[in-house]
């Protein structure tokens, strides 16, 4: 559907960013909202709201003239404005998109919505948390991840409760990361990298993150669902080669020769005992390092990642190859 106008809430966050830069690449047009009155990107076929999705915002007025929304506005740390945003925020967009006829309406959610699993293999099936109260045995995470989770679930809940004419898809992300971000093990503290680094990582990479928001868009728009359908999906990679955080120090180690990508382990079950001094709770559930994430219906979907996580790691090899012949060729030529 060429020329579409697409709005996306939390534009400027890091995933907002490359969805954007794919939408105007693909053709469409964007309503990008920020909270910012500067913006970043000011090509043409772009325009810009201020909106701060915890305060007052004429919806109807945000979603006139759309054809599609993919909503990434979300608040983490505070727990008030969690409400606000990805509560309150989220309910409002979907009355509204009702109410405009919104062809298609795509949420990134989080596989946080689960806690912490009482089975190894999560699927769309699987539990998720309590929704109206903080149960701390559902899930080992600190406050603010857990508050996270249960409204993340909250706002699916809103879209469910709008449902009627509008296609929505929600996709529930694993941990998304840039090629930064996967480089960017190396700066964490040595106690975290010697625990962690048996740990899957549970990554997904932010370009197949937005293309699968897309892709998934652009389907509803065609009217592969029915009117008022929720169809949700696990957004995960964690059958790629490389799975675990060592499994890339291994990789990085001999190219870049940083003695913070050292191959060094302990055995998972003081990683546990960690969790357990750290929550002071031992029940019977999985923290997410051990859960694993299925994709089957992602796949019997038809989607396909365009890049894949391998392809993502390649990048960040490359990249440290580069910074170290770079930092060899200097020590060569002193200033």
């Amino acid at each position: 559907m060429p020329d579409a106008l697409v709005l996306v809430t939390g534009a400027t966050g890091r995933i907002g960013k490359v969805v954007v830069a794919d939408l105007l690449d693909r053709g469409y047009r964007v309503r990008a909202t920020t909270r910012q009155a500067a913006a970043e990107d000011c090509r043409e076929g772009i325009e810009w709201r201020v909106v701060n999705f915890a305060s007052l915002c004429d919806y109807p007025l945000l979603v006139e003239g759309c054809d599609a929304i993919i909503h990434l506005a979300a608040e983490l740390g505070d727990k008030y404005r969690m409400l606000q945003v990805n509560v309150g925020a989220t309910r409002l967009l979907a009355k509204a998109a009702e109410k405009a006829g919104i062809g298609a309406f795509c949420y990134a959610s989080s596989v946080s919505v689960y806690g912490s699993g009482r089975t190894v293999e999560i699927d769309e099936g699987s539990a998720v948390l309590t929704h109206d109260r903080d149960d701390r045995s559902e899930y080992w995470a600190l406050p603010y991840v857990r508050e996270y989770g249960r409204t993340k679930l909250c706002g699916e809940m809103g879209l469910r409760d709008a449902a009627w004419q509008t296609r929505y898809i929600i996709l529930r992300p694993t941990v998304v990361v840039s090629v930064a971000e996967i480089i960017g093990i190396r700066d964490w503290s040595p106690v975290k990298r010697l625990l962690a680094a048996h740990r899957h990582a549970h990554h997904i990479y932010v370009g197949d993150v937005s293309d699968a928001l897309i892709w998934f868009m652009q389907r509803a728009l065609d009217g592969a669902y029915k009117p008022g359908e929720v169809a949700v999906y696990n957004l995960a990679e964690d059958d790629c080669a490389t799975r675990r955080h060592i499994d890339f120090m291994r990789r990085a180690y001999p190219v870049s020769r940083d003695s913070r990508y050292r191959p060094l382990e302990v055995h998972w079950f003081a990683d546990w005992m960690h969790d357990f001094l750290r929550f002071h709770t031992l029940p019977l559930r999985n923290p997410l390092w051990r859960m694993r994430f299925a994709n089957d219906r992602l796949k019997a979907s038809g989607y396909r990642f365009r890049y894949g996580m391998e392809k993502a790691v390649d990048q960040a090899i490359a990249q440290l190859r580069k910074e170290s012949q770079e930092n060899r060729g200097g020590s060569r030529h002193p200033l």
